[in-house]
């Protein structure tokens, strides 16, 4: 019987928030430098031209024939300081949207355990004779283990991580994985103990009694 454990939304659920927050504020970076930090900067020069030349009394009438607040905006921004804000931008960015898309990615996805081979939703299959190895070594800690098999000529590797995927799930396919390709193959920890199949209705929660009632 076939084992398939889907992606826990649980652990991408992190990669969401912290993909979203840093694409928010790289937004808000360009927004600042595109629109805000430019308009500061020509009302910042025009009130400075004001003060310098005496005339700041006239500044009230001038910022509210242009739309502008008559307080002072302070020190005129830099083309330095807009031109920080793009980087901002682009350095946050850079993080928020392989974060959203890795997130995006991982929806649907599944692993597959048959009596045969081992295959996922992104289309990678390992026939469980062409497996080499079973690396162990951070499934105690990481829970991951990586399968080395034979493709051809070349050997390449499939991971099963039980952080990214249904924990219950993903530890029967490691299991079942392991009594198939024998413990030979297996490296750097313990075989699992024995794990039942999973069954196609609910587990039976409660004893079996054969008593009448009274």
């Amino acid at each position: 019987m076939a084992i398939r454990t889907s992606s826990d939304p649980r652990y991408y659920l992190r990669f969401l928030l912290i993909g979203a927050v840093a694409l928010g504020f790289a937004l808000w970076s360009l927004y600042d430098g595109a629109v805000t930090y430019p308009n500061q900067q020509e009302r910042a020069l025009a009130h400075k031209k004001f003060k310098d030349e005496n005339h700041i009394d006239q500044w009230p009438d001038y910022a509210r024939e242009r739309g502008w607040p008559t307080v002072s905006p302070g020190v005129p921004k830099t083309d330095v300081d807009i031109m920080l804000q793009y980087v901002m931008a682009a350095v946050t960015g850079a993080i928020g949207l392989p974060l959203l898309l890795n997130a995006w990615r991982s929806r649907g996805r599944w692993i597959e355990l048959s009596d045969t081979r081992l295959s996922s939703s992104w289309g990678q299959t390992v026939d469980l004779d062409s497996v080499v190895s079973l690396d162990k070594k951070r499934w105690r800690n990481k829970g991951i283990a990586r399968i080395t098999y034979q493709d051809g000529k070349r050997r390449r590797r499939f991971v099963l991580d039980d952080f990214k995927f249904d924990r219950p799930t993903t530890d029967q396919i490691l299991s079942q994985l392991e009594a198939r390709i024998g413990a030979d193959k297996i490296i750097g920890g313990p075989p699992e103990p024995p794990a039942e199949e999973p069954t196609d209705g609910a587990p039976d929660l409660m004893p079996t009694s054969t008593d009448s009632p009274e």
